[in-house]
């Protein structure tokens, strides 16, 4: 099968939308695909380097970020490049790419999927984006979508006049590299000038408005001073909107709290510092801008390091931290996650048991089988399960009967 990515974000630049391409690409690739992915140069000589170390093909265009001013030069690209070959799918990866596609689609017979990630649904309700997406038929007849929970394809369903059957939620997958072998967890103390008894807790996530880091440290001020003097709290990102950055600055400075502020760190680093944490926490907040959480990966690389979560019930996080399986999940407010820190770190047994159900989690949810369900591709080597009658229905490619199995297909029973 040949697959052909559009997208514009992917490496150097870090965010998740990068990571899903990069990962379902290399899926693809291990399932046997001949894959091609486009995306932005960022004028950064180092990336065409690094491509070559791909599995997959990799083309590069001229740009960075998106912005609305890059649209003309995106939909002369989709026109020449969808049909200067025959690929059997053409993926827009993230919505700059959906109105694009939508115009080259007459070069090509392809099947067109489009994947939806939570907030741009929210974004493309303006009277201008929703007119674009209208007349250039970007859901139209031939367009699959893919959304990344189940609460992300209600929200497009609530927005968008598809009919279900074309809209399908697959969950993302966990790279290996998080189930890799970590530092030796006293070690990593050591290095992170860690007390040997501190319960750590970490969160990882740019630090912006909606991902919560006040609703964090406010329920770390309502715990009981000495539970709230036992814990370590290291906060790994990069900053995002500054007033937020300086008001969670302050906030910290004015708290009896042992917080740390690490900044960006390599995912080696992060991955060594998840395996010396007793807990994940991420208590992300209702944003009034729009943005969501559509599913929440990063809950996922934690759990591959056996951490179990604390998290916020928001968007479609519920699908990414099962209640009482593989971490707590409480409302968005200080109390319900003051609630949640006291009762992990009060009980190292329940810790443990939630930390092992997150594991199994994350294993459950692998790139292949994000790829195998969005592609029709079937992995057929002698470790894997067949799919059940479940399984077979909700990676049956758009237009398959309901109730008739997709294909012979296969599922990974370890990762």
């Amino acid at each position: 099968m040949k697959i052909l990515l559009l997208t514009s974000e992917f490496a150097p630049a870090a965010g998740g939308i990068g990571t899903y391409a990069r990962e379902i690409a290399a899926a693809a690739v291990r399932l046997g695909a001949d894959v091609t992915v486009v995306a932005p140069d960022y004028a950064d000589a180092a990336a065409a380097r690094a491509d070559r170390a791909a599995p997959f093909r990799m083309r590069r265009f001229r740009g960075g970020l998106h912005s609305m001013r890059d649209l003309p030069n995106k939909v002369r690209l989709a026109h020449a490049i969808v049909g200067a070959d025959q690929h059997e799918v053409v993926h827009a990866v993230d919505w700059p790419f959906f109105l694009p596609l939508a115009l080259a689609r007459g070069r090509t017979s392809a099947r067109l999927v489009l994947t939806v990630h939570g907030t741009e649904i929210n974004e493309m309700q303006t009277a201008a984006k929703r007119l674009a997406v209208r007349l250039a038929g970007a859901f139209g007849p031939r367009a699959e979508v893919v959304a990344n929970s189940d609460f992300t394809r209600d929200l497009f369903l609530s927005r968008f006049d598809v009919p279900g059957e074309r809209v399908r939620a697959i969950p993302l997958g966990v790279s290996e590299f998080w189930f890799g072998p970590r530092a030796e967890r006293d070690a990593v103390r050591r290095q992170r000038a860690l007390d040997p008894d501190a319960l750590v807790m970490v969160t990882v996530a740019r630090i912006t408005r909606r991902k919560g880091h006040l609703a964090s440290l406010a329920a770390l001020r309502l715990l009981p001073e000495p539970l709230r003097r036992r814990i370590t709290w290291l906060i790994i990102g990069p900053d995002g909107e500054p007033d937020y950055v300086a008001e969670l600055h302050a906030a910290v400075d004015a708290a009896d709290c042992n917080v740390r502020f690490l900044g960006r760190l390599p995912d080696e680093d992060i991955r060594d510092i998840f395996g010396a944490a007793d807990f994940f926490c991420l208590t992300g907040v209702p944003d009034a801008s729009g943005r969501v959480e559509g599913f929440g990966l990063v809950y996922l690389e934690a759990g591959a390091c056996d951490l179990p979560s604390v998290a916020t019930d928001i968007g479609g996080v519920n699908e990414a931290v099962i209640a009482g399986r593989t971490g707590l999940l409480v409302e968005p407010e200080p109390a319900a996650i003051a609630g949640a820190i006291d009762e992990l770190a009060a009980d190292e047994t329940r810790r443990m048991a939630l930390g092992r159900g997150a594991l199994a989690h994350a294993r459950a949810l692998n790139w292949e089988r994000c790829a195998a369900a969005t592609y029709g591709l079937w992995p057929a080597d002698d470790i894997l399960l067949p799919l059940t009658d479940r399984d077979r229905v909700a990676i049956a490619p758009a237009g398959t009967p309901e109730g008739e199995p997709a294909a012979a297909g296969w599922r990974d029973a370890d990762r």
